[in-house]
């Protein structure tokens, strides 16, 4: 009998599972939306931060702005005050000095005519000063109806010149010729109801409400001559010394008006008026 092999049993290794290999995670780069977020805000932050440079630089430039007119207005009221007490001072020490009344009258007749407005300095600051003769002038606040419109018709037909004069005259006397109520600038006719505005105009050179009520023969104008009333003297009796202060390269101006009798010796106060130009 042949032999028999053995059989051998040959395991055969079983194939491996395969090996899965782990898929690696997608890493987010951790940070980047907060990132984003920051520079969101940084840019508002500039942009707040811009708008409010802007707020204080604007709101700068306006306090810089009216701390320069405060400053120009102050100056401006100064200088013109100055011109006034400068002016005074002059008239006043000329009158102490002319005993002489035919000198003192020409000196007095000599003011308006004068006085030019040149500007005088004064540091910083400009003045210039002018005389005006009230007693040269018709008074608006004195003058009777019939006085006023014959200045009126010197430049409008006579009914045109009756009612504005009896308007006026109505104004200032409040309707019941009892109360007086003067007009305190010439300004204020224009107000008047019925006020014809270019016979107004063509009248002013004219025309005060500064006067006392007499009239300065020796300066009025031959319009003035032909309606005057009252006393008529031969020097000026009210002066109104008109002057202008502002500083130098500043717009704004002050004006000071004040309106003096002419006493003896000096100037007396009896108005003052301010405006600012």
């Amino acid at each position: 009998m042949s032999r028999r092999r053995p059989i051998r049993l040959t395991m055969r290794a079983s194939a491996r599972p395969p090996v899965r290999t782990p898929m690696p995670h997608r890493v987010r780069p951790h940070g980047t939306p907060r990132r984003g977020v920051a520079l969101v805000l940084v840019l508002w932050l500039v942009v707040i931060l811009g708008g409010i440079g802007a707020t204080v630089v604007s709101s700068t430039r306006d306090a810089s702005r009216l701390a320069g007119n405060a400053r120009a207005r102050v100056v401006a009221r100064y200088a013109a005050e100055s011109g006034i007490e400068a002016t005074l001072a002059a008239i006043d020490d000329s009158l102490a000095l002319l005993t002489d009344s035919t000198a003192r009258r020409a000196f007095l007749n000599s003011l308006e005519p004068d006085s030019r407005g040149d500007s005088v300095a004064l540091g910083d600051a400009r003045f210039a000063v002018a005389i005006v003769d009230a007693s040269a002038r018709l008074d608006v606040n004195a003058a009777p109806a019939e006085n006023l419109a014959r200045l009126f018709e010197r430049f409008a037909d006579p009914g045109r010149a009756r009612a504005l004069a009896r308007a006026i005259r109505g104004r200032i006397e409040a309707g019941d010729g009892r109360t007086i109520t003067p007009l305190r600038s010439l300004e204020e006719l224009r107000s008047i109801a019925g006020a014809d505005e270019r016979l107004l105009q063509l009248s002013a050179p004219y025309l005060t409400v500064d006067g006392d009520g007499t009239i300065n023969r020796a300066a009025a104008s031959d319009t003035v001559m032909a309606a005057a009333f009252g006393e008529l003297r031969d020097a000026p009796a009210r002066l109104v010394v008109i002057s202008r202060g502002w500083m130098r390269g500043h717009p704004l101006t002050h004006e000071i008006q004040g309106v003096y009798a002419v006493a003896s010796d000096r100037l007396v106060l009896v108005h003052w008026r301010e405006r600012t130009l």
